[in-house]
């Protein structure tokens, strides 16, 4: 009997030490809930964790990346401004999800958002539509 969101459960044995097993059973009986519970929720916390860590780390690498594109172009004398070299928005619908190079605001798949036109290579930049509304206020009041 397999139904949907039943979550099939499986034995898994493994060897540890006597100082860890009486850990865990110290541990469980202050918890006051079974070995076998408390070993698979460290598991899936552990678990969590490393996902949570990895991505936090692609996020800082990331973050990192553009800085030191930013000094970069700084120390090249180029604008510090990303977008500086933007001549014109296109209205987009995203296929993959994107951020805002002006706010770093998440842009959802399948949400608008405005990519930056430029005659220079190099990744594509967005806008949301927050901040080109900020920049169309801007340019009416020069």
């Amino acid at each position: 009997m397999h139904g949907r969101g039943h979550r099939q459960e499986r034995w898994l044995h493994a060897r540890i030490s006597a100082d860890l097993e009486d850990a865990l059973k110290r541990e469980a009986r202050r918890r006051r809930t079974p070995v076998s519970l408390l070993v698979r929720n460290v598991l899936e916390g552990a678990l969590d964790l490393v996902e949570e860590i990895v991505e936090d780390g692609l996020e800082i690498a990331d973050t990192s990346r553009r800085l030191a594109q930013r000094v970069s172009r700084a120390a090249r004398g180029e604008s510090d401004d990303p977008l500086a070299e933007i001549y014109g928005w296109q209205e987009i619908v995203l296929n993959r999800a994107a951020r805002c190079g002006r706010c770093d605001v998440d842009l959802p798949s399948g949400g608008s958002a405005h990519r930056g036109l430029s005659e220079r290579p190099g990744r594509p930049a967005f806008l949301c539509s927050k901040c080109l509304r900020r920049l169309r206020r801007q340019d009416d009041n020069p």
